[in-house]
């Protein structure tokens, strides 16, 4: 599956668009409790990942702004996935 980066407003085109369905947040490996949102395109066999507007650095939000912005897009539901370095 290949993964393209994107700006917000393209990222809720997609949704807007139906070209994304399905919504992922995956924990970041450098800041702990950080999460970046990534769109799956089923269809094309594609994922978005939302980057910085500057920048191109996958942007993160705390699990309660992401999911609070996955509800204002029209989502019910989005997978969760945290990191697996054990950071004892």
């Amino acid at each position: 599956m290949k993964l393209i980066r994107v700006k917000e407003g393209e990222f809720k085109r997609l949704i807007k668009t139906r070209t994304v369905t399905t919504l992922l947040a995956q924990e970041s490996n450098v800041k702990d409790g950080k999460f970046s949102l990534f769109g799956i395109d089923e269809n094309n066999q594609q994922g978005y990942a939302i980057r910085h507007g500057r920048v191109d650095v996958l942007r993160t939000w705390r699990i309660d702004v992401l999911s609070a912005f996955a509800k204002s897009l029209g989502f019910t539901s989005i997978e969760v996935y945290f990191s697996r370095i054990d950071k004892k």
